[in-house]
């Protein structure tokens, strides 16, 4: 009863999930990741891991993050688990349209400059999973996400009072403002629910996989920020050493960004 109680929530969250999708701007990225896990007594484990992203494939470094977690496995299948990220979040420059002030004057374009954001990530997860004839297992992670982001303070350009040639393209602005902008502190806080299958065969170094999840804003009435499907394979190498390899398409409308991205994942970990 548990089995099928289990399936039925998952292809129901898949379903409802999926249909969230639009259409929007896209880009490529590559993510790659490194990580050491140390398994513990009384069910304990460590981990800690170092991120790496990249967007418009290799033209921009978007991200770079360190974290580490311990988790605690309940029975066989339930495990709870909580973490600190420390990231850096990188805002590429950036052109913003400005009419409509009172004062009648066009202001032409806000220019923001190149930044990187502070950001220090709390979490805590409950991750259950269950094998199906003992090949496929189905797992449903579900965690609360806590970030905070430190205010900072970003170089900013104002235009003011264009000029246009004879044919009426812009060539300039009699007035520019450089200023410094201050970008005040954001907390978010985020539910991540994510079902996974993977073929986990006994004997079997390949683990393929597919997975979906969903990043819905707590303090935006449940607004579904993030649609991230994931699909690939790991492979043991031994019992120390795991690579995988995989491709991600993330449809995000947030703070982030409003895109879809297509990125290609590598991923090292290290057991011992």
């Amino acid at each position: 009863m548990k089995r099928q109680a289990l399936l039925i929530f998952s292809l129901s969250q898949f379903l409802i999930i999926s249909t969230a999708w639009g259409e929007t701007d896209n880009t490529g990225a590559v993510w790659t990741e490194v990580g050491v896990s140390k398994s513990l007594p009384h069910n304990l484990s460590l981990d800690a891991s170092f991120e790496h992203r990249t967007i418009d494939w290799f033209d921009w470094s978007s991200r770079w993050n360190i974290g580490a977690g311990l988790s605690y496995k309940i029975n066989k299948y339930v495990k709870v688990g909580v973490g600190y990220t420390f990231i850096q979040k990188h805002y590429q420059e950036e052109w913003k349209d400005n009419y409509g002030n009172t004062s009648g004057r066009w202001n032409g374009y806000n220019f923001d400059a190149a930044n990187w954001a502070n950001r220090h990530r709390l979490s805590f997860d409950v991750t259950g999973s269950m094998k199906f004839r003992k090949v496929l297992r189905i797992g449903i992670r579900e965690r609360y996400q806590y970030t905070y982001q430190a205010a900072r303070d970003v170089d900013r350009i104002r235009y003011r009072d264009p000029v246009y040639d004879s044919k009426g393209d812009l060539i300039g602005f009699e007035e520019e403002e450089a200023v410094i902008d201050r970008k005040s502190a954001k907390n978010r806080h985020i539910l991540r629910s994510r079902i996974k299958f993977s073929i986990d065969k006994k004997g079997l170094d390949w683990e393929p996989y597919v997975s979906l999840e969903s990043h819905n804003n707590l303090g935006d009435k449940m607004h579904l920020d993030k649609v991230r499907l994931q699909v690939g394979v790991d492979y043991k190498i031994n019992k120390q050493h795991e690579v995988g390899l995989g491709y991600i398409f993330n449809h995000e409308k947030d703070d982030d960004g409003n895109q879809n991205i297509h990125a290609i994942s590598m991923g090292y970990n290290f057991k011992f």
